[in-house]
């Protein structure tokens, strides 16, 4: 069996300039680095100080190895293909390290999402979906009491649930949504009080009525809202796989958090102490969630980073705020605005599902039901709107459009003065789902922060 290698994991084509060292460090769920001869090989070739610019980049949820390293290629080279096909210019002497970060994040899939679903698939194909379920839900069991497992294997393994046994299991698997939000702090008033099995259970309800639609490569099978009267009623049966899917979305979002903090924070402040090189850091969905808090734990922070690119971040819209609740509590990552020389970029995308529509129906107590009716239309529907649904808010940011391709041949840029520390980009026009970050809008955003 192949074992990572402890140097590069590949070297990557750079216009102008010799193939570009690509290594990819793997972190366990508790943050720590699985590859500790790798981490030392990269140390040392960073110290060395050979590179110029060191590109730091963090995948979203649900993606296994072979995932991650090909979204990180696809991203990677698309960027250098624009600079060489458009005969831009890089940075003199430019000599680009590039570091992919891996963290367990694979979540349960089904449906239009996975190809067949359960009863339509066979043989090999079968047994591959089978076992990918039952890694999942075995990683959810595995943060409870072994008594409470034991029923909540049981509950899962059924087609179908009752309201009560919805309720039953909710109430099992509260160590997986009890976890205080670090991005957006609670204030006293009643809608902020701790999520509760009833109210945890009308979300699951919410985004799992027929007709059935896929969440994306990010979290839970959405649907229709249950009848008139909903808002206080459960429907009479729920899909557990649907239920599985929703709990990872508090699980992934305590794991993203965890790893950015205790193995992609440590490693952020090793390059920028062992180099004088530029670094960059990109982030995809619960990938900008590591990034920030990587970024954002802690007191200590050796030199700024030079760039931090948040693409569709599945956090919550005011992450940066200056004051969330109206009771002097910044956000959780506002410490990241004077960690970054430059602007912070985040986009956001009215065609991202996942973050547009369901992310605050999952987080979220169900009475706030009637912020989200009466908000105006692109304007975030509650307090826990993602980032990548609606923009940064309340962060003393700038909203721009996205620069399309005419305005690239043009050479028109975004404005980076340091004036405006976080910059939201309505990148609706070129993001056109979840995960359809790679192209020349978002090339062309890195290559504004490579190039200031």
């Amino acid at each position: 069996m192949p074992t990572l290698p402890p140097g590069p994991y590949e070297s990557l084509p750079c216009p102008g300039a010799v193939p570009a060292p690509f290594y990819v460090l793997p972190f366990d769920k508790r943050g720590v680095c699985e590859a500790p001869a790798t981490h030392a090989r990269l140390l040392e070739d960073v110290a060395a100080g050979r590179y110029t610019d060191i590109f730091v980049f963090s995948h979203g949820w649900n993606n296994d190895w072979p995932g991650a390293v090909r979204a990180y290629r696809h991203f990677i080279n698309g960027f250098m293909h624009m600079v060489q096909s458009r005969n831009l210019a890089l940075p003199s002497s430019f000599r680009p390290l590039l570091v992919g970060i891996h963290w367990p994040s694979a979540a349960l899939t089904f449906g239009d999402e996975a190809g067949p679903a359960m009863a339509a698939a066979l043989g090999e194909e079968r047994d591959q979906v089978i076992a990918v379920e039952a890694d999942r839900i075995r990683d959810l069991a595995e943060a409870l009491p072994a008594e409470d497992a034991v029923r909540f294997y049981a509950l899962l393994q059924q087609e179908r649930l009752t309201a009560a046994e919805a309720l039953e299991l909710a109430r099992l698997a509260a160590p997986l949504y009890a976890a205080a939000d670090d991005e957006a702090p609670a204030s006293e008033a009643p809608e902020d009080e701790p999520l509760t099995p009833a109210s945890v259970v009308a979300s699951w309800a919410r985004v799992s009525g027929p007709p059935p639609r896929p969440f994306g490569s990010f979290g839970a099978a959405g649907g229709a809202v249950a009848g008139p009267g909903a808002a206080g009623e459960i429907q009479q049966f729920l899909d557990p796989r649907l239920i599985v899917r929703g709990l990872t979305v508090y699980q992934m979002k305590d794991r993203a958090g965890v790893v950015g903090a205790h193995g992609v924070g440590p490693l952020l402040r090793e390059l920028l102490s062992t180099s004088h090189a530029r670094v960059h850091a990109v982030g995809h969905s619960y990938g900008c969630r590591v990034l920030l808090s990587a970024i954002s734990f802690g007191d200590r922070w050796p030199r700024p980073l030079r760039s931090l690119l948040l693409m569709q971040g599945a956090i919550s819209h005011l992450c940066f705020a200056a004051d969330v609740t109206g009771q002097q509590h910044p956000g959780g990552y506002r410490r990241a605005l004077a960690r970054v020389s430059l602007p912070i970029l985040c986009t956001f995308s009215q065609h991202d599902a996942p973050l547009h529509r369901f992310f605050h129906l999952i987080l979220r107590r169900d009475r706030d039901l009637g912020e989200m009716q009466i908000a105006a239309a692109g304007e975030p529907p509650s307090r826990f709107a993602a980032l990548g649904g609606y923009g940064p808010r309340s962060s003393d940011e700038r909203l721009v459009d996205v620069l399309d391709a005419a305005a690239i041949d043009a050479g028109d840029r975004y404005d980076l003065s340091r004036t405006i520390p976080l910059i939201g980009i309505d990148a609706t026009p070129a993001i056109s789902g979840h995960s359809a970050i790679s192209n020349d809008a978002t090339y062309w955003m890195l290559y504004n922060l490579v190039t200031e």
